[in-house]
């Protein structure tokens, strides 16, 4: 009796390994139907202000997120790869995937192709290997920023910083680091029954208790029937890096380095 069942499930077998996953779409030969179509540019366009200028700014030049103007993009720059990153997003990045229907994604990429300069070097200015020096020297980021393993954890990693951020977005947001504070980086203080207050990044919190990364690194869990306030800060731990600390020059060579991390 075995054999005959054994028969039976291998072809099954083969079938299950062979038959493509539904719902999971087949990008590698994807080819955008309406590229170069004025209609579907100026759709491109709507699409792109509603759902993608908050963070990639209006002019595609980049806000929190990498200038799209260059036409280089680090996850490829072909129709099917361009598809897969906004329908998918980036995996621990801070890039979603986005709930659209596939005309609005061929739209918007349409629309891409149109706002790319091939061949702009807005990057050009500053040394990255004095911006290195700076990095862990007189600006002290590794103190609180881990590069591809090394450093600190009380800041954002910054391993692929310089494809996930424009050089507009690094520079503002060196000179005034409050302006912008990404999730699960938020300050916050604690301040406990007897009046001691610790200071720190919040890393969770629900409605019983709040887990904090303290300035010494240390993480720690707090009960909010045990404490006496929890602050909500305005003002980011990391200081801001004005001409005073770093000279323009200065952070060209830093934004210069910043910008050679893509990441392993």
């Amino acid at each position: 009796m075995l054999r005959p069942i054994l028969a039976r499930a291998l072809p099954l077998s083969l079938l299950i390994t062979m038959w493509p996953v539904e719902g999971a779409p087949q990008t590698r030969e994807l080819k955008n139907p309406v590229e170069g179509q004025q209609k579907a540019i100026e759709q491109g366009e709507y699409v792109y202000k509603s759902r993608c200028s908050e963070c990639h700014g209006l002019d595609a030049r980049g806000y929190r997120a990498p200038d799209l103007t260059s036409g280089q993009f680090s996850n490829g720059t072909g129709d099917a790869q361009l598809y897969r990153v906004i329908t998918r997003g980036i995996p621990a990045t801070e890039m979603p995937g986005i709930n659209m229907n596939e005309d609005e994604v061929w739209a918007l990429i349409s629309y891409l192709r149109t706002v790319a300069v091939p061949g702009t070097n807005a990057n050009a200015r500053g040394n990255a290997q004095t911006g290195a020096a700076i990095y862990s020297g007189k600006g002290g980021c590794a103190r609180c920023h881990m590069v591809n393993g090394k450093g600190g954890r009380l800041g954002p990693d910054l391993s692929r910083i310089g494809v996930a951020r424009s050089r507009m977005a690094l520079a503002r947001e060196i000179r005034s680091a409050s302006e912008y504070i990404p999730q699960a980086y938020e300050p916050v203080t604690v301040t406990m029954r007897d009046g001691r207050q610790i200071k720190g990044v919040r890393k969770n919190e629900d409605s019983f208790s709040i887990q904090i990364m303290d300035t010494n690194e240390q993480l720690s869990t707090f009960l909010k029937k045990d404490l006496r306030d929890v602050i909500d800060e305005k003002k980011s731990l990391m200081p801001d890096y004005g001409p005073d600390k770093l000279t323009e020059a200065e952070l060209d060579d830093l934004l210069a380095y910043l910008r050679t991390l893509h990441g392993r």
